[in-house]
């Protein structure tokens, strides 16, 4: 008998590892507001590593999928 998961498979398998990283960005962003709530800090600290964190976590993210997706697109 052949699984159903057999069936689904293709090429954006590729995707998994990025939603893995997905979840250490999101681990690490929970990791930079921890750090904020404990550590006194200026507002305006607390803000550019807060925008810091986000706008590098989420280009990374969007640059993975991207790269993936351009890939599967090309039939690589």
């Amino acid at each position: 008998m052949k699984s159903s998961r057999s069936d689904t498979s293709n090429s954006l398998d590729r995707l998994d590892a990025v939603k893995l990283e997905l979840a250490v960005v999101v681990g690490l962003i929970i990791g930079v507001l921890l750090v904020i709530w404990r550590v006194e800090m200026s507002h305006w600290v607390d803000l550019g590593l807060l925008a810091l964190t986000g706008f590098g976590a989420g280009g990374w993210v969007a640059w993975r999928t991207r790269l993936v997706l351009r890939d599967h697109d090309d039939g690589a």
